[in-house]
């Protein structure tokens, strides 16, 4: 197995530059062939995070996008559980795609609630407002 970074994944995504998108097509193609690609959360975060600020895709773009990529037979996701159930509150909620894997991440350690400033975030029902009062 094969572990593969953000800028490969990106490019056999997006495929905007056709030199470095046929590059990491191909290795991609090798690595699932020679026993599977390794994708760590991290990795899907920075994906998420790039494909909506430099390349404009929106939610539901991003999800379908990913969706397909990890669903592919030989390749294998770190907490892919996890991963998939925040992918999926991603297309449809308010928060960032990182929120909704720290919520599954606790939720998987029976850790709930999530205690957030992010108000957007907070409308999930397992995330807590944190409230702060006027000083003296």
């Amino acid at each position: 197995m094969e572990t593969f970074d953000t800028n490969g994944v990106v490019r056999i995504l997006v495929e905007d530059d056709p030199q470095q998108s046929f590059a990491a097509l191909s290795r991609w193609r090798q690595a699932l062939e020679a026993g599977g690609a390794f994708l760590p959360r991290l990795v899907l975060v920075e994906a998420v995070w790039v494909l909506r600020i430099s390349y404009g895709f929106n939610r539901q773009a991003i999800h379908g996008v990913l969706d397909a990529l990890l669903r592919t037979e030989g390749v294998v996701v770190e907490d892919q559980p996890s991963v998939l159930a925040a992918l999926a509150s991603y297309a449809t909620g308010s928060a960032d795609f990182s929120d909704y894997l720290i919520l599954e991440s606790a939720r998987a350690a029976r850790a709930l609630p999530v205690h957030t400033f992010d108000q957007r975030f907070a409308r999930h029902a397992d995330v807590s407002l944190i409230v702060t009062e006027a000083s003296p």
